[in-house]
């Protein structure tokens, strides 16, 4: 092969070669099985991972939507009604 493709010759001397016969043993046979099934053990062991960390995340928005704000500082309906509160405290004025 030069800069230009392909020798023409060499072309001529692929194409003319017979087809080479791959032709599996018994061995070969058992290491397909083999790397087949630790292949599918592998595709198993990463849809339940990425199952399990979705299920945490979408658990994690649900409880960030329900949780109010740590120090309780704003307007709520508290235990001494609605109004401006500072932790549990409601401030009257």
């Amino acid at each position: 092969m030069n800069s230009k493709g392909f020798d023409p010759k060499d072309l001529e001397d692929i194409c003319s070669r017979k087809r080479a016969q791959f032709k599996m043993k018994k061995a070969d046979f058992k290491e397909l099985g083999r790397n087949t099934l630790l292949g599918s053990v592998d595709l198993v062991i990463g849809v339940l991972g990425a199952a399990v960390l979705t299920a945490g995340a979408l658990n994690n928005k649900a409880s960030s939507k329900n949780k109010t704000d740590d120090l309780g500082y704003g307007y709520k309906d508290g235990n001494q009604g609605y109004g401006y509160y500072f932790g549990d405290i409601k401030d009257d004025d």
